[in-house]
């Protein structure tokens, strides 16, 4: 075999790095691209997107029962509650057993005026109880048991109140129980359906 001319060898020296270096040189990789967790990002636009319907809903029933009064609202007081209430509450301040007869006499004489106001439509408060009793209205809705029964009971009202006329135990207790039996007979009594479809 001939030796390796000068000029063959010297190829050789220069291709044998130079292909050791073609090795090494190699093309860029491209960027490794890690997969996004989104789940978090999700979860915060969901629980706002929660939050503004959950908002928007309850401003929403708000304005509407507003507007328009619930079925389920409460419903206003009869006049003969109101007066119930009033006299269960005069009955417990207990003014006649401190002697103070005059407040409690006027207490009631208002109780039964505010309940006639509210029965009948008759502005007993602002009339005296003689315009009260001798005025048309009061003849026609009243009967007349109701009407001596009104009159002995505000008559004595008047009495106490400007006469300083002190009445006995006996009596107040009558004067309660005459107001109290005046609502209970002239107050206003719902008919049941049926009752009063057949009229």
């Amino acid at each position: 075999m001939r030796p390796l001319t000068p000029f063959i060898y010297l190829i050789f020296s220069f291709a044998g790095p130079a292909a050791a270096l073609a090795d090494d040189i190699r093309d860029i990789k491209p960027p490794v691209y890690f997969p996004t967790n989104y789940l978090p990002i999700i979860i915060i636009l969901g629980a706002l997107i929660l939050a503004g319907l959950i908002f928007l809903i309850r401003y929403l029933v708000k304005r509407y029962i507003k507007d328009r009064p619930s079925i389920f609202s409460e419903r206003p007081k009869s006049a003969h509650e109101i007066a119930y209430e009033a006299l269960a509450e005069l009955k417990r301040k207990e003014l006649p057993a401190h002697g103070l007869m005059k407040p409690y006499y006027i207490a009631l004489s208002n109780i039964i005026r505010h309940y006639i106001e509210n029965r009948f439509t008759i502005k007993a408060p602002e009339m005296t109880t003689e315009e009260f009793l001798n005025s048309p209205k009061v003849s026609d809705t009243l009967s007349g048991t109701h009407k001596n029964l009104l009159k002995e009971f505000l008559s004595l009202c008047d009495i106490v109140k400007f006469a300083k006329y002190g009445p006995g135990p006996d009596e107040t207790e009558e004067s309660f129980i005459s107001a109290k039996r005046f609502v209970d007979e002239t107050k206003l009594t719902r008919q049941p359906k049926g009752e009063a479809t057949k009229r």
